[in-house]
C-alpha cells in the first residue's frame, strides 16, 4: 500500500503541468459549496485515521479512499468515493477490506460575484451503499443504505474565507437488525491566505473548522441501545497548499466537548490528508 501511495503522489505531482489553476478552496472536514467546472474531473486520494477511547475499550481506524467528481455543468457535479478500511480493537479483533461506497451529487443554486470575491450556496445529496462487510468483527460497513442531505454556503476572497453547512444523515436498518441512529452535523469555518501570491504560483491557505455532530441512539430489533448516541464538538485546524491543478490539504479534528449516552468510546482525534488533482 505504501508503494501504491508513493507512486500515486509522484504521478499527481508530475502531471501538474501547465493547466488551469486549482479549483476553489473549501473545508476539509465539512461540505464546501463550490462545484467543479463543466466537463472537469477531480480525483482525490484521501488518507484518514482516528482513535476513540472508552473506560474499557480502545478503537483505531485507518482508511484509504479514492474519490472522483465530474462536472455535468458549471453548477452541477456527480461523484463516487471508494474506501479501503482497517479497524482495530484493543481486544485483539481487527478487520480490513472495502468499506461502504458513497455516490454523491451537488448543485450550486446561488452565486454572487464581486470584485475579488465570491459568495456561493449549494445543496448536496449522498447515498451510502452497503458494500462493506458487516459480518466481520469489527464491522467494515453498516449493512444499510443511508441517505445524506444538506446545504453548504461560503465566501471566498483573495485574503479571507468563511463557510457554513448543515447536514442530516438518515440511516436505515442494516444486518442483524441493527439500525444506526440518524446523525446531524453543523459546521462553521474561517480561513485566511497569509501571503497573497500570483495565481500561477504555489499558494497556502490556513483554516479553522468548528464541527458539531450529534447521533440518535442505535436501535436493535426495535429496542433503543443505552450506550449509543450523543454529541461531540471538534476544533479542526486545516492547511491547504496548491499549485496549478494540484492541491494537498491536511488537518486534525481535536475534540473539545462531548455528551455521549452511557458507556461508549469518545473521540481522541481524527486526522486526514488529501492529494487532489483536477483536469
Amino acid at each position: 500500500m505504501k508503494k501504491l501511495l508513493l507512486s500515486t503522489v509522484i504521478g499527481l505531482a508530475a502531471t501538474a503541468a501547465l493547466g488551469a489553476p486549482a479549483r476553489a478552496h473549501g473545508p476539509l472536514f465539512s461540505p464546501a459549496p463550490e462545484t467543479i467546472f463543466k466537463g472537469g474531473t477531480e480525483l482525490t486520494l484521501g488518507l484518514h485515521t482516528e482513535e476513540a477511547t472508552g473506560t474499557s475499550e480502545h478503537e483505531t481506524e485507518y482508511q484509504v479512499s479514492v474519490e472522483a467528481e465530474y462536472g455535468l455543468t458549471a453548477d452541477w457535479e456527480v461523484g463516487i468515493e471508494v474506501p479501503y478500511t482497517k479497524r482495530e480493537h484493543d481486544d485483539g479483533g481487527d478487520a480490513n477490506g472495502i468499506g461502504d461506497i458513497t455516490l454523491d451529487t451537488k448543485y450550486q443554486f446561488w452565486g454572487l460575484d464581486l470584485p475579488g470575491a465570491q459568495y456561493k450556496a449549494s445543496a448536496l445529496l449522498k447515498v451510502k451503499l452497503p458494500t462493506g462487510d458487516d459480518d466481520r468483527s469489527p464491522r467494515l460497513g453498516t449493512g444499510s443504505t443511508d441517505v445524506i442531505g444538506g446545504i453548504a454556503t461560503g465566501y471566498e476572497s483573495r485574503r479571507w474565507y468563511w463557510f457554513a453547512s448543515g447536514v442530516y444523515r438518515a440511516n436505515t436498518q442494516g444486518g442483524g437488525g441493527l439500525e444506526k441512529g440518524d446523525r446531524q452535523f453543523l459546521n462553521v469555518v474561517g480561513g485566511v491566505r497569509p501571503i497573497l501570491t500570483a495565481y500561477d504560483k504555489p499558494d497556502t491557505v490556513l483554516m479553522v473548522e468548528l464541527n458539531w455532530e450529534r447521533s440518535a441512539r442505535d436501535d436493535l430489533d426495535g429496542a433503543a441501545l443505552a450506550n449509543t448516541g450523543g454529541w461531540e464538538l471538534f476544533v479542526s485546524p486545516v492547511v491547504w497548499w496548491t499549485y496549478r491543478q494540484l492541491a494537498i490539504r491536511g488537518g486534525v479534528q481535536i475534540p473539545v466537548a462531548h455528551n455521549l449516552n452511557g458507556n461508549q468510546p469518545s473521540s481522541d482525534y481524527r486526522a486526514r490528508l488529501e492529494f487532489v488533482y483536477h483536469f
